[in-house]
């Protein structure tokens, strides 16, 4: 028998939506603070809270934004085979409606140092990958966080093609980067639930029994 919080959970992970479209209403400062608040509990490996965000709510600011990341589709698409180039721009126009949400948060996240050495033999690197998972960890978390308090939200990458031009306005300087783009906002519709994998597709178990 399922209890309230598994309950809970399950509602609020199968109920999410990624937003698109929102209405004009401002966004309340104190859920934004609150669910920024929750996500400083979310899991990370090696405890490395390696993140911050930075809210924009002026329109102009995100316009700006909007320009800057049309600007490198154009450049992107200038270098594509003329067939390719059209399907990069149908695909890219994805990339674009976040200065449409009263409200973006720019997630940014910053790399250490590992805790774990290669060894002189290893081919593969463990440099970032703690604070990469601590970071989608927290824009996981953010977005639930969101969810649960009314809010609307989508988790883009698309807008990172321009990412120089986007830390430039935000003022961000080395060692941090960005790296999401989450607009925020009340929906404005409901999305269907897009098709998901099944478990078995996504889980098994080693050795198969």
């Amino acid at each position: 028998m399922k209890t309230h919080v598994q309950n809970d959970f399950q509602k609020l992970l199968r109920e999410r939506r990624s937003v698109r479209k929102f209405t004009h209403d401002p966004v309340p400062a104190e859920l934004i603070t609150a669910a920024i608040d929750d996500v400083r509990f979310s899991p990370t490996p090696t405890n490395r809270q390696c993140y911050k965000f930075i809210g924009v709510s002026d329109p102009l600011i995100l316009q700006s934004m909007r320009i800057d990341v049309l600007a490198r589709i154009e450049e992107i698409a200038a270098r594509l085979a003329p067939e390719t180039a059209t399907s990069f721009k149908e695909y890219a126009g994805w990339f674009t409606f976040f200065d449409q949400a009263p409200l973006v948060l720019f997630g940014l996240y910053r790399l250490f140092a590992s805790r774990l050495p290669d060894g002189e033999e290893s081919s593969r690197s463990l440099e970032g990958i703690a604070e990469l998972q601590a970071f989608g960890g927290a824009i996981h978390a953010l977005i639930l966080s969101l969810h649960a308090r009314g809010l609307g939200s989508c988790w883009m990458s698309g807008p990172l093609i321009a990412a120089d031009k986007l830390e430039t306005l935000l003022a961000v300087e080395s060692p941090w980067r960005l790296g999401a783009v989450i607009p925020v906002g009340k929906p404005a519709q409901k999305p269907v639930c897009p098709r998901k994998p099944d478990s078995a597709t996504v889980f098994s178990y080693f050795p198969a029994s």
